[in-house]
């Protein structure tokens, strides 16, 4: 691969134009890059503090993100800066949509997918903070970078690969060991086109009620969450035969529903049986949200068919098969496995961001804050602290730069339900009665006595 030129040296129009926000002009410069073949946009808000957001799904960032993650951070001060990566998702439909993957039929566009990965992100950081200095006389005292899912990726992938770009990180449900996880959320899929079932959503949902109902006390408080999932044992076979509520109707538990309920929870298997990655939470949803990982569609005569999550059929249609017409249901467990064996050795290199030696980005006085929702319906929250775990084997003072906090109850979401508002505060709500502590990994919340919808009724232990 021929290399990469300096982007600052290839860029070729700043516009700037002045628009209003709230009370005050914000000044909106678009700076536009041609790397090798790829265009990269980088719009850059300014009102010095600067602050950094990316993308989601198989969206890198870009404007369209700027109304709902940008302009708050620009009416705080802050200069804001996103990249769209070579792609934008208004081009491409949607975060889910993966059609710039290919080139040309069979052959994947390496410069963009790099550029989705980690080049663009390094760009953005270095253009954003080139773009800000002129502007204000002076560059950024202080840059930080904030992203949730794909975007809590590219957080870590800064600490791992350009300790320098960023002060501090935010990272959120990051996406990362991305070779692995991104085939696990198909993992029920494959399981119900073996079965040829697929269980309506009510009796998924059943089968985590009755999880919850079986675990919930573990924490000392029932309150209809899971707080110590690692200690949950349910199995879901236990309850096959009896019966539950499916929209008023009176249903029974089926063997298949419990292999399926099984299937998300333990996570992929090869087909001799080794682990190949994390299930999901016992609490978290698993087929009536369209995000579940075993969400299936039902027609009034009752039968049903599986909706496979879209990011990981894409993943495999442009990437490992390299092939848009792959029909990913008629796949063998062997073919399941060779799936799996070329998503680890073509892609994990670049992609994955789980490299545990942060040991650079420690020396530049950098600092990590990362949660995740132990209901995340779509990235197991034990991807998370495996990679922390190792950061912490290689590094046992990581906590005193890096600090991963575990939040019962939270899905896949930083805007609404039980998140973290505020990541200077130690506590969260559950509506607007419940509140609880935040530990930071490896502690965990216990209820050790008094009024449960209190947080001076838990500790970490």
């Amino acid at each position: 691969m021929q290399t990469r030129p300096n982007p600052l040296s290839l860029l070729i129009s700043i516009s700037a134009t002045v628009t209003a926000l709230t009370d005050s002009e914000v000044t909106r410069i678009v700076v536009i890059l041609l790397l090798q073949r790829t265009r990269i946009k980088v719009p850059i808000l300014a009102p010095v503090y600067s602050v950094s957001f990316c993308g989601g799904g198989y969206a890198t960032g870009g404007e369209d993100f700027a109304p709902v993650y940008m302009a708050p951070a620009v009416a705080d001060g802050f200069a804001v800066a996103t990249t769209d990566g070579g792609h934008t998702i208004t081009d491409h439909l949607g975060y889910d949509d993966a059609k710039w993957g290919l080139k040309s039929p069979g052959n994947v566009d390496w410069y963009t997918f790099l550029d989705f990965a980690y080049v663009g992100l390094h760009d953005m950081a270095r253009i954003g903070k080139f773009a800000t200095e002129p502007y204000y006389g002076t560059p950024p005292s202080r840059s930080y970078f904030y992203g949730a899912s794909t975007g809590g990726r590219q957080g870590l992938m800064f600490a791992q690969k350009y300790p320098k770009d960023f002060d501090g990180i935010v990272s959120i449900f990051p996406a990362i060991n991305w070779a692995r996880f991104i085939l696990s959320n198909i993992w029920p899929q494959f399981v119900m086109n073996r079965l040829g079932v697929y269980p309506p959503g009510c009796e998924l949902d059943a089968f985590t009620n009755a999880a919850i109902s079986a675990c919930d006390q573990l924490d000392g408080v029932i309150d209809g969450i899971i707080s110590l999932p690692g200690l949950c044992t349910f199995d879901p076979h236990v309850v096959v035969g009896k019966s539950f509520d499916c929209d008023g109707i009176e249903s029974v538990f089926t063997s298949a529903g419990a292999d399926v309920a099984e299937a998300a929870w333990s996570g992929p298997r090869s087909s001799t049986g080794e682990f190949q990655w994390y299930g999901l939470s016992k609490d978290a949803t698993l087929g009536s949200a369209g995000i579940g990982v075993a969400t299936t569609s039902c027609q009034k005569d009752g039968t049903c068919k599986g909706v496979p999550f879209v990011i990981s059929t894409s993943w495999v249609k442009y990437w490992l098969t390299k092939d848009p017409d792959f029909d990913i249901s008629k796949i063998t467990h062997e073919e399941w496995d060779e799936l799996q064996h070329a998503s680890i050795t073509e892609f994990q290199s670049a992609i994955d961001t789980a490299d545990p030696d942060l040991s650079q980005f420690r020396k530049t006085g950098g600092k990590i804050l990362a949660w995740h929702g132990l209901i995340d319906p779509v990235i197991s929250p034990n991807g998370t602290t495996d990679y922390y775990d190792k950061v912490l084997a290689l590094d046992p003072k990581a906590h005193d730069f890096f600090r991963l906090f575990l939040v019962p109850g939270s899905a896949h979401s930083f805007a609404e339900g039980p998140t973290p508002k505020n990541l200077l505060n130690t506590t969260i709500k559950y509506g607007e009665e419940i509140e609880r502590i935040l530990c930071m990994y490896p502690k965990i919340q216990v209820y050790r006595s008094g009024d449960p919808t209190l947080a001076s009724s838990f500790e970490c232990a």
